[in-house]
């Protein structure tokens, strides 16, 4: 990679966090590309050439951090060769990096609320609620094929998963909690796999 290529990704790297910050204070109505730009320490025309507009900038921004956290993940699945040890370390790792990254994960509360009127936002969002039911669903599947996991509706399953770490992302973020989300994540998934194991 070039050095013109690296300052590249600096700069849009850049933008993104000055652009986080920008939409958790002031919401995506509120922002302006202006406010951005200025946290960015970049020109308004500058930030045109990377994004052309404040919508376009706010879904690279989601993308880009959420295949970060999925490269992530999946660097710690690779480390584990049993299922249910996978299923566990997903829910784990996934509870510590939401700790790490707070700022984003609030950032998603925010992307979130736009998907309920914008098509688009809700297309990101249908593909990454089939991604993650998806990778649960393969985990299962696994188990049950090595004779770990009882024979069950692996796709009810998956789901039910999803919605228990869904619910958890979304409580934490939206109430003063009194609980731990490693904590609570681990709770979940143990007795779920207590249930389904053989």
């Amino acid at each position: 990679m070039t050095g013109r290529e690296l300052n590249k990704i600096r700069r849009i790297e850049d933008i993104f966090e000055a652009a986080l910050q920008c939409f958790n204070e002031a919401g995506f109505s509120s922002t302006t590309m202006e406010s951005i730009a200025a946290k960015a320490n970049i020109s308004k025309g500058g930030m045109y050439h990377y994004f052309s507009s404040k919508k376009d900038l706010f879904l690279n921004l989601f993308r880009y951090r959420m295949n970060k956290y999925f490269d992530e993940m999946k660097s710690y699945l690779d480390k584990d060769d049993s299922p249910e040890q996978r299923i566990r370390t997903l829910v784990k790792k996934a509870g510590q990096i939401l700790k790490q990254n707070e700022d984003f994960y609030r950032f998603c509360i925010i992307f979130l609320s736009q998907g309920v009127r914008n098509k688009e936002i809700r297309t990101i969002m249908t593909d990454f609620y089939k991604d993650s039911v998806g990778t649960f669903k393969s985990l299962l599947e696994e188990g049950i094929e090595k004779g770990h996991f009882k024979k069950i509706d692996t796709e009810k399953a998956a789901r039910a998963i999803y919605f228990l770490v869904m619910g958890v992302y979304f409580t934490y973020f939206s109430v003063d909690t009194d609980f731990d989300i490693i904590d609570q994540h681990s709770f979940h998934i143990n007795n779920i796999l207590k249930s389904i194991k053989i």
